[in-house]
């Protein structure tokens, strides 16, 4: 007999899911003020050379390192912002039942996060201050944080399946759009320090907001007896998670210092 399972959520994984999020937008915004930084190298460059006047600076970006940094703030914010950030809000999800988690869709997953947050940064790093491209890179962004979050609720295994709210499913989507768009705007309206942590904040918000919407939008149905005491891949996962997340800032932080070392150079 089919049963409806009720569901629950740890308040700590849910606060370091936030916390998780705010990490990899925070770092990505970094990075794409560094994008902005190399693009500003060249046009005064170029400028320079029109206008016969001695080059302010003797090195230019390459366009390797444009988009090495491009793709270490995707890498920030698909895999540390959205990917770790889902499966730890996955982990604040106590379920009755036995979960295993598929390698390949959850590969899948990370996949997808990643290269659409390369694509939207790309598209808002080469003139942010364009409506349509700011607009373009927050539907490209949503459309990553909803494609990572559906396939990542596909790759969960168990003796039973899911319920969906389509509505709900439609919300979840329509906030990672409009939280993604209003996090980006509030990025470049100005460049102070604190509007990026502002725009942090919201973005990691909308990350948030978009996977606990779309995990409200789900209810658990299970076809077997529920059991007290499950076996299950999430003890595996609280154990190498943190490993896996201590390993992915490490790696990130140190290759958002060699970007800040780089772009010393290129100041004007």
């Amino acid at each position: 007999m089919n049963e409806v399972i009720t569901t629950s959520y740890n308040p700590l994984y849910v606060a370091l899911s936030f916390v998780c999020a705010f990490m990899g937008a925070y770092s990505a915004l970094t990075c794409v003020y560094k994008l902005l930084a190399y693009r500003k190298a060249h046009i005064n460059h170029s400028l320079d050379k029109l206008t016969g006047k001695r080059p302010r600076t003797s090195m230019l970006p390459s366009s390797q390192m444009y988009y090495g940094t491009l793709c270490v703030a995707g890498l920030a914010f698909g895999g540390l912002g959205v990917w770790c950030m889902h499966f730890i809000g996955t982990l604040a999800l106590q379920l009755p039942v036995a979960v295993h988690y598929s390698l390949d869709t959850t590969l899948l997953s990370l996949v997808a996060a990643v290269l659409a947050s390369i694509c939207g940064l790309g598209i808002v790093a080469a003139n942010p201050y364009s409506l349509p491209r700011l607009v373009c890179a927050g539907a490209i962004l949503g459309v990553g944080v909803s494609a990572m979050h559906y396939l990542g609720m596909y790759s969960m295994e168990f003796d039973g399946f899911f319920l969906w709210d389509w509505p709900l499913v439609a919300l979840s989507c329509l906030i990672a759009f409009v939280a993604a768009t209003a996090g980006l705007w509030l990025a470049f309206a100005t460049s102070s320090n604190a509007a990026r942590w502002l725009a942090a904040a919201l973005m990691g918000g909308a990350i948030c907001a978009m996977h606990y919407t779309g995990m409200a939008a789900a209810d658990v149905v299970c076809t077997t007896p529920v059991t007290a005491l499950p076996e299950s891949d999430s003890l595996g996962m609280l154990t190498a998670l943190p490993v896996l997340l201590v390993m992915l800032i490490v790696v990130i932080s140190f290759l958002i210092a060699l970007v800040h070392m780089y772009a010393r150079r290129f100041k004007t």
